[in-house]
């Protein structure tokens, strides 16, 4: 697999932007609602993700109202899907138009999850009441700039064969280079054979996600030499909500060339058939005549 990173935009300029952002008053108040049709997977790959907002900021002793508008029963559980609830809250089973209210008494970052549907996740970040840009958000909206060097994403490609009139699967893993998940990174992948595009579409990978999968229409013709897959990954940007930050630039590239496509597996049919043939002949040829 051929990988080709470029740089970001300078760093220093990111920085520049940041300081140019005004100061914002605290969060006392914030309403969370399901993201209608998140009852099926899918919505965790978009980049508002199944809840919206995905990162909610609240202050300690301040309300959050999470809201249920979508056709769908849900659920807003403290906790992760793979460690279960850590108890902070947990609205129960959320009818269509129902909401339940939460206020957080200790600063700190609470992930949360539907029980029903576990590919929704959340984050909740309870800071101090007072917290302005200047603190806490300025910290992390600059921790977050630290982290959006191209270079340091490893990208990692792999799909299903190319066949003609199949779509393919495409496989997308990205960390950075200690295996560690990307956080919050949104992304443009596209693919095309010849001059048809057969891919276009935006992801994003949430904190502690590393692939996200998708696929194409179907191809036009077999995947080949002189017709590969050409994959392109892009980054759009970093972060969620008020810590978002524009990134643009290319992550990977790659171009998929099946080693054993249909027309290969034709050529060895017939190799196959012709073997067998011949050694029947030979075998009739040495036999004794009656």
């Amino acid at each position: 697999m051929k990988i080709h990173t470029k740089t970001a935009i300078p760093l220093a300029a990111v920085f520049a932007v940041m300081l140019m952002v005004g100061i914002t008053p605290a969060f006392a108040e914030v309403t969370i609602s399901a993201a209608e049709g998140s009852g099926a997977p899918g919505c965790e790959e978009t980049a508002d993700g199944c809840y919206l907002p995905g990162t909610a900021t609240v202050d300690v002793g301040g309300m959050v109202i999470m809201s249920n508008p979508d056709t769908a029963t849900h659920t807003f559980t403290a906790g992760s899907p793979t460690d279960g609830p850590t108890g902070e809250f947990d609205t129960g089973l959320l009818m269509a138009g129902g909401s339940f209210e939460y206020s957080p008494n200790t600063a700190g970052e609470i992930p949360y999850f539907c029980m029903v549907h576990p590919w929704m996740k959340g984050t909740i970040i309870v800071q101090e009441a007072g917290a302005q840009m200047g603190g806490s958000m300025m910290d992390d909206k600059m921790m977050m700039s630290m982290k959006m060097d191209l270079n340091e994403i490893m990208a990692e490609i792999k799909t299903s064969d190319g066949m003609a009139n199949e779509p393919m699967t495409i496989d997308l893993t990205m960390t950075d280079l200690e295996g560690n998940g990307i956080e919050h990174i949104t992304y443009k992948i596209k693919a095309t054979q010849g001059s048809e595009v057969i891919l276009d579409d935006e992801g994003h990978m949430h904190k502690g996600t590393i692939m996200n999968t998708h696929m194409t229409s179907a191809l036009p013709m077999d995947a080949s030499e002189t017709m590969p897959i050409v994959l392109s990954v892009e980054s759009v940007g970093f972060g969620h909500d008020d810590l978002y930050v524009d990134v643009p630039g290319e992550i990977a590239t790659k171009q998929v060339v099946p080693e054993f496509g249909t027309i290969a597996v034709m050529i060895l049919a017939v190799a196959i058939i012709s073997i067998i043939a011949v050694s029947a002949r030979s075998r009739l040829s040495i036999m004794p005549r009656l």
